[in-house]
């Protein structure tokens, strides 16, 4: 649906809506409607995602289980964390574990 509107400018108004225009190489009336354009909000405009909005989006979905805080771990889930370390690991320092790794050069 289209609207035809008329508008009345003052002299002022309209010269200095000509010399926009002019500016841009457009008619008044085609600045006019870009214009009023860009007042509409755009669900199409992107913008950059920030770390976070990108981590929170990616637990909405279900591809991450937590989300990161800016809390230090307790004691309890720091010494669960060095117990699953040395479970995992066989007692051997991670350098021991890359070098066995690699295999023979």
């Amino acid at each position: 649906m289209a609207y035809q509107m008329t508008v009345t400018l003052t002299d002022q108004e309209y010269q200095t809506l000509v010399e926009e225009a002019a500016k841009s190489g457009k008619k008044p009336e085609v600045l006019l409607h870009d214009m009023i354009q860009s007042l509409r909000p755009s669900s199409t405009k992107k913008y950059a995602m920030t770390g976070r909005e990108l981590a929170e989006k990616l637990y909405r979905e279900g591809v991450i289980l937590n989300l990161a805080t800016q809390e230090p771990l307790t004691k309890e889930e720091q010494a669960e964390r060095e117990r699953l370390a040395k479970l995992f690991s066989g007692d051997k320092s991670i350098s021991e574990l890359v070098i066995e790794d690699r295999g023979p050069y």
